[in-house]
């Protein structure tokens, strides 16, 4: 498996790498099938998620991913999802990501350490969120330079 594209994170006042995918965990946990993304070899789950903290909470803000649809048997054409699409109970609001716990990776800085398969590239910082029920109940700075952690909460 190549290097994946990650999802992204608006994170300190910008748009960052998210080195997780909290949607996934959406449709394991609902049992819900998984929509029939168009996959990439470098998006192998098909889409880009877009996320942000407001208040202590992780919320999905936007998805970017296609799908092919088929009209009359023989034409086809790729049509986008979008978070309505997707969470029409959301009404293209933000939606709380109550369905994730677990922890959420976000590199800082110059990466250290390019491996050529999913997230497994390095950089100088990481900034690793733990997630309960979309509430962001902890943060540690990893800071591989110093060799330093700092956790806050």
């Amino acid at each position: 498996m190549e290097a994946q594209v990650p999802d992204k994170i608006f994170f300190m006042g910008e748009w960052k790498d998210l080195y997780s995918n909290p949607l996934e965990e959406y449709w394991l946990k609902r049992n819900r099938k998984h929509p029939s993304f168009i996959l990439k070899p470098d998006c192998r789950r098909g889409y880009v998620a877009y996320w942000q903290i407001l208040d202590k909470y992780l919320y999905l803000e936007a998805i970017e991913g296609s799908f092919i649809k088929t009209f009359f048997f023989f034409f086809k054409r790729t049509l986008g999802y979008s978070l309505g699409s997707l969470f029409p109970q959301a009404k293209n609001k933000l939606v709380k990501a109550t369905w994730f716990s677990g922890k959420i990776r976000i590199p800082i800085g110059p990466m250290t350490m390019f491996e050529d398969h999913g997230y497994d590239s390095r950089f100088e910082k990481e900034q690793i969120l733990t997630v309960n029920r979309g509430e962001i109940i902890k943060s540690v700075t990893l800071d591989f330079m110093e060799k330093r952690l700092t956790v806050t909460s």
